[in-house]
């Protein structure tokens, strides 16, 4: 069985962003956090369109990403998939390299202008409820070792598919927050029938619904942040939600985290822009500029997962 142990290094980092970010406790919090996947994230069902837009299109809206959060100045958790700093990982994988492999990605996060966290999305995005313990300790082990290579701190992670299980094995690796399924009504249908949960997802996203804001919660010294909504990619059926709509919700989710001096935990990946793209960062921009009118008058604080561990 494998056993790792944190180092201080990585503790006075974390620490560092905690005081920084989240000196004043009792104001609400957002708190963004974005599954950074590449192929990886399909590596079982590898289409050519996954492909390809893990080719043109990630890039691109990592970069036009960084460019908003720069300009609002919005520190947020990029929880990415270890293998895409392992090169000996993408030998034999369909496709070019670069889907596989994307340094370049986690460097222009880690020279942002702002100070983002890099957390851990697993090291190959395998699903932990379908691991044994020690296939999930020997997964985040390598995400741990990838992450102490480059220098980057772990404190936080994000489960491939949301699959939360095996938890004890972050406590052992020095990982102190992870995020649990999102409190949503929609959800607590999905937990019961995914046909039906599927359904009412898309309906929800489609209406002007308040999010639910959330708060972590600590167990035996993990700290769990479920999620609040996804931000909901365009591409097929969920064309047919309105982007008013969305723009309400994220709206009414930063109200109730202010009134409530709760967090609203927004999510999602690079792949929800790459359908009407311009119009997803449209009304991603207007999120971001009333998020900085919420800090500005004091009401919110951005707030990346790892700092909910300190």
């Amino acid at each position: 069985m494998l056993v790792c142990a944190s180092s201080r290094a990585d503790i006075s980092g974390a620490a560092a962003i905690a005081f920084v970010y989240i000196s004043r406790m009792n104001i609400g919090k957002v708190t963004i956090s974005i599954d950074l996947e590449l192929a990886w994230g399909n590596w079982d069902n590898l289409t050519p369109l996954h492909a390809h837009h893990a080719e043109h299109s990630d890039r691109k809206v990592v970069q036009r990403l960084l460019q908003l959060f720069d300009r609002y100045g919005i520190p947020v958790s990029w929880a990415f998939v270890a293998a895409l700093l392992d090169n000996k990982e993408a030998t034999g994988k369909p496709g070019c390299e670069r889907i596989w492999y994307a340094p370049d990605v986690i460097e222009s996060i880690r020279t942002a202008q702002v100070r983002h966290e890099l957390g851990s999305h697993g090291g190959r995005h395998r699903y932990f409820d379908a691991l044994t313990l020690e296939e999930a300790e020997e997964d985040v082990q390598y995400a741990r070792e990838i992450h102490k290579r480059v220098g980057t701190p772990l404190h936080s992670f994000v489960f491939p598919r949301n699959k939360v299980a095996q938890t004890d094995v972050l406590l052992r690796c020095g990982i102190r927050v992870f995020r649990g399924v999102d409190h949503a009504w929609h959800q607590r249908i999905r937990d019961r029938s995914i046909v039906l949960g599927r359904a009412a997802n898309l309906i929800d996203k489609c209406l002007p619904i308040a999010p639910e804001t959330v708060l972590a919660k600590g167990t035996g010294g993990l700290v769990n942040l479920p999620g609040s909504m996804l931000f909901l990619g365009r591409g097929g059926i969920r064309s047919l939600a309105a982007p008013g709509a969305m723009t309400s919700k994220l709206r009414k989710g930063m109200d109730q985290a202010a009134a409530l001096r709760q967090t609203f935990h927004l999510w999602f990946h690079p792949s929800n822009f790459w359908h009407d793209t311009e119009r997803q960062f449209a009304t991603f921009e207007i999120f971001l500029s009333e998020l900085r009118e919420h800090i500005t008058a004091g009401r919110l604080t951005a707030a990346p997962m790892g700092t909910y561990g300190r």
